[in-house]
């Protein structure tokens, strides 16, 4: 499996998790009561974010620099506000990943899972831990490919750390 085009996919997701971080300009336009939030970034790309009335959710179209369209996401909300799917999407329109999103008993973001569409397998997990004080670390990233194990995880000392917390917590 070549696993170029889904790093470049991964890559861009994470972009535009950053974009807020990372855009030079927001500009806000109510269109037809839909607010719209463009975000220009350094490399001269942008995303457009769409907040449609009556809809629980919000749709993020990346253009290039070019303004060539490169990705649509949809995320929908759930009842309090919070990511509960996303539906990627490549610049064909066509539906490549659904994103689902897991939270804990505090409300805070513990997992997403990335599936393939079509085929729904499981392509990725990002697990989220929090210190004492409730600030999130450095996430768990597991990607899943055709290697003999079936995980690779990307971020090495994660994994180590990952499991130290975990037998730490059932000791106590």
């Amino acid at each position: 499996m070549n696993t170029t085009p889904f790093r470049w996919l991964v890559a861009l997701v994470c972009l535009l998790l950053a974009a807020p971080a990372m855009a030079q300009s927001p500009d806000l336009i109510n269109e037809d009561r839909d607010l719209v939030r463009v975000m220009r970034h350094p490399d001269g790309s942008r995303s457009v974010y769409k907040r449609q009335a009556g809809w629980r959710g919000m749709r993020c179209a990346t253009y290039t620099a070019s303004g060539k369209l490169a990705a649509i996401n949809d995320y929908t909300e759930g009842k309090y506000g919070q990511l509960v799917a996303c539906v990627i999407y490549n610049d064909k329109k066509q539906p490549i990943y659904k994103v689902s999103y897991g939270y804990d008993a505090q409300a805070r973001l513990i997992e997403e899972r990335m599936f393939s569409n079509p085929g729904n397998k499981l392509v990725q997990r990002v697990i989220y831990r929090y210190d004492a004080n409730g600030n999130r670390a450095k996430p768990l990233i597991i990607s899943l490919n055709n290697s003999s194990t079936g995980i690779t995880p990307t971020i090495t000392d994660d994994v180590t750390n990952a499991h130290r917390d975990l037998r730490g917590r059932r000791r106590r």
